[in-house]
C-alpha cells in the first residue's frame, strides 16, 4: 500500500488517519421486461454516490506529527459537529481522490478505553446532484396564428354590461342593445381583430 501524501480532510479539517474507506454505487433497475431496441440506459436510474469512511484523530499523531497539540481531538470533533449542523455541502479530500458537493449523512463520535483521548469516527457522506436551469427565447412565429402568420390580436379587458333583455325580440331597441353587449365582450373583440366578423 502506497504511503499517503496528505491527510484526509473534510472542508480543510484534517484527520490523522483513514482507517477504512468504501464507495457505494446503487441503481434502480426496471423490474419488467424491456422492449428490444429500447435504450436501457433511459430506464436505469442511478442513485447518488455514497462514501463511507472511518477517520481517526488524536492529540499525539504518529503519521502527521505537526498536528500534535493538546486538546486538538476535542477541537476537531467540535468543528466536525458544526459542519454537520450547518447542513451545507462539503469537499472531501483523500490521498487518491477529491469529492465535491458531498453531504454528511451520518457520523458517530464516541469515547472508549481503547482509544483513550483519541477518537475513531465513522462517517457516511452522500453526493448531492445539481442541475442547471436554462432560459430560451420562443421564436416570433409561435406568437402568430393561421396559415398567414397574422397576429392573433389582443383580447379586451374592459368589463361589459350583462343587464340586457333576456328575450331576443320584444322592444324596438332590443336589437341595438344586443349588438352593443356583443361588441363589448372579450370574445367579440378577439374575433373581430382576427377578421372573423
Amino acid at each position: 500500500m502506497a504511503k499517503a501524501k496528505q491527510p484526509v480532510s473534510i472542508n480543510d479539517l484534517e484527520f490523522d488517519a483513514l482507517i477504512s474507506e468504501s464507495k457505494s454505487y446503487e441503481a434502480t433497475v426496471p423490474e419488467y421486461s424491456v422492449e428490444e431496441g429500447f435504450s436501457v440506459s433511459d430506464a436505469i436510474i442511478l442513485s447518488p454516490e455514497k462514501l463511507e469512511m472511518v477517520l481517526f484523530v488524536t492529540d499525539t499523531p504518529v503519521t502527521w506529527r505537526q498536528h500534535a497539540a493538546q486538546g486538538r481531538t476535542e477541537r476537531v470533533c467540535k468543528q466536525l459537529e458544526e459542519l454537520y449542523f450547518k447542513g451545507e455541502p462539503v469537499t472531501v479530500v483523500t490521498s487518491d481522490a477529491t469529492y465535491t458537493m458531498m453531504a454528511i449523512e451520518s457520523m458517530t463520535i464516541s469515547k472508549s478505553l481503547e482509544t483513550g483521548y483519541s477518537r475513531e469516527i465513522p462517517i457516511n457522506l452522500k453526493h448531492i446532484r445539481t442541475t442547471t436551469a436554462k432560459t430560451t427565447t420562443i421564436p416570433a412565429s409561435y406568437g402568430r396564428s393561421g396559415a398567414t402568420g397574422a397576429s392573433a390580436g389582443t383580447a379586451s379587458t374592459s368589463s361589459a354590461s350583462s343587464g340586457g333583455s333576456s328575450s331576443g325580440s320584444g322592444s324596438s331597441g332590443s336589437g341595438s342593445s344586443g349588438n352593443s353587449n356583443r361588441k363589448g365582450s372579450i370574445l367579440y373583440g378577439a374575433a373581430s381583430s382576427m377578421g372573423l366578423l
